[in-house]
């Protein structure tokens, strides 16, 4: 599994993927990829703050399983603030410069963390969470994507 906080290591991955790698699964580019893991981590950092879209109980059925288990993350999942269909439009100008940019996000969410120990921002699937749930939850989305394109 992916340890959002081992950065030497997550960038030796990233660093596998090419702008042409193709996923095993779904509609996403790796450059994609990268962004939409990025847009993720903005969440929890305070710059993309979510509201919640799923009433408590979904909620909390979602985080056990998401936080509270091992199993493999589902494929296909959608997430409510993802397009209904297709892909967002790319933020970036390559894939280099939209891993650049999802480092930029890591690092803000430790910033954000350290000044801000005890918040819970909203996660728009699980509610709030606190900095423990979003690294499990972060290791987790990581290695999902990771998976998808063969880079564990």
């Amino acid at each position: 599994m992916i340890d959002i906080l081992d950065r030497i290591k997550l960038l030796e991955n990233l660093r596998q993927l090419q702008a042409d790698s193709k996923p095993t699964f779904g509609i996403l580019s790796a450059q994609h990829m990268v962004e939409h893991l990025a847009f993720a981590v903005r969440f929890s950092n305070s710059k993309e703050p979510q509201q919640h879209h799923y009433a408590t109980e979904k909620e909390q059925k979602i985080k056990a399983f998401v936080i509270g288990t091992d199993k493999d993350m589902p494929i296909g999942f959608k997430s409510p603030v993802l397009p209904l269909e297709g892909l967002p439009a790319l933020k970036h100008t390559n894939l280099i410069c939209a891993i650049d940019y999802l480092q930029t996000e890591l690092s803000d969410f430790d910033n954000y963390f350290i000044h801000h120990p005890h918040s819970k921002p909203i996660n728009p699937t699980m509610g709030e969470l606190n900095y423990q749930e979003w690294i499990r939850f972060h290791n987790r989305h990581f290695t999902h994507h990771f998976k998808q394109f063969r880079l564990l």
